[in-house]
């Protein structure tokens, strides 16, 4: 029972939020559902297959890092995996759960710690570094797109953290042996575990394995994706884009999803995305964004807490788990 509590919980702040933001914005929500459903059949079957492309393209690139370590991951896991990630990302400002909660789901696959944390955080940092890459690179050299102040000044700040952490992973990736030096010395399981990741990320980052380059294209292609998915929305709500002002408008929409200080940038997304596309926060923008939102966020969220319940329930008294997860 509160399991299914807090999934509805979480359900009514994902509604609450996005009333207070369309209403706020002065697109009221029930005007922006009703452009959504305003949405052609043909163009739903579209946007379904991208969508489909967008979570099987997490899981490859989840597969290609296993992969360079030894580790097979079927399609189905990795469809778990994924819907993890986007609950627990949802649930703090940092997504502070993310990484316990895929070392945990991989371990259970029988992944050992130090090897599931090396290809978690590399992967989401591969991703994060490509989005912010394209997302900057559009904004200073590409298409002039409206930004609100707030998140003009703030820039800075939001990936000041990510390439600190950044040159920290490639320090470790590429000269490990101070690390592993350092930890040798210590007495304990945590010590000997910090050395077995920082091998492994040095496997992953020096690793000329073809899988390694996989994930990256992945990244890229996933990026794509999700651009291609904004700009089918934005045509049909009566947006004219070129393909440079939907790349710069839409990729800088995920790096605020991945980036914004706000659990699951909810809200915050939305109204950045509506934003870019029109400062007047019109109906149409909204229904873009929140169904943008609805379609790479949201649709695999909910899903996601009852995957880490049941995968909790399963391990029984196993596992010694932190309070917060269960």
């Amino acid at each position: 029972m509160k399991k299914i509590l807090f999934a509805a919980l979480f359900a009514l702040t994902v509604f609450v939020t996005i009333r207070f933001f369309s209403t706020a914005s002065g697109a009221p929500l029930g005007g922006v559902l009703a452009r959504i459903a305003t949405v052609p059949a043909t163009l739903w079957l579209a946007l379904a297959a991208l969508t489909v492309l967008f979570y099987l393209l997490d899981w490859i690139r989840f597969r290609s890092m296993l992969g360079v370590l030894g580790h097979r991951l079927r399609a189905r896991d990795g469809l778990r995996l994924t819907c993890v990630s986007y609950f627990v990302t949802s649930l703090t400002p940092s997504a502070e759960l993310h990484t316990p909660a895929m070392v945990f789901m991989l371990m259970r696959q029988g992944v050992s710690m130090p090897q599931a944390l090396a290809a978690s955080v590399s992967k989401s940092i591969y991703m994060t570094l490509w989005i912010c890459l394209v997302a900057c690179a559009t904004l200073t050299f590409g298409a002039a797109v409206p930004l609100p102040d707030v998140l003009r000044a703030g820039l800075p700040l939001l990936t000041m953290p990510l390439l600190g952490i950044s040159l920290l992973l490639a320090l470790i990736a590429f000269f490990p042996g101070p690390v592993l030096r350092f930890t040798s010395t210590r007495p304990g399981k945590i010590w000997h575990g910090i050395g077995q990741s920082a091998q492994a990320i040095s496997s992953i980052g020096k690793s000329t394995d073809l899988q390694h380059l996989a994930c990256h294209l992945a990244s890229i292609a996933f990026l794509l994706t999700y651009v291609g998915i904004g700009w089918l929305l934005a045509s049909h709500f009566g947006f004219s884009l070129t393909w440079l002002q939907a790349l710069t408008i839409f990729s800088t929409s995920l790096m605020v999803a991945y980036l914004a200080p706000v659990p699951g940038a909810i809200g915050v997304t939305e109204l950045a995305t509506s934003y870019m596309l029109d400062p007047a926060l019109t109906p149409g923008g909204m229904a873009v964004s929140l169904t943008l939102r609805c379609l790479c966020w949201y649709l695999v969220a909910l899903p996601g807490a009852l995957v880490l319940a049941q995968e909790f329930r399963r391990a029984g008294g196993s596992w010694s788990l932190p309070k917060v997860f269960t």
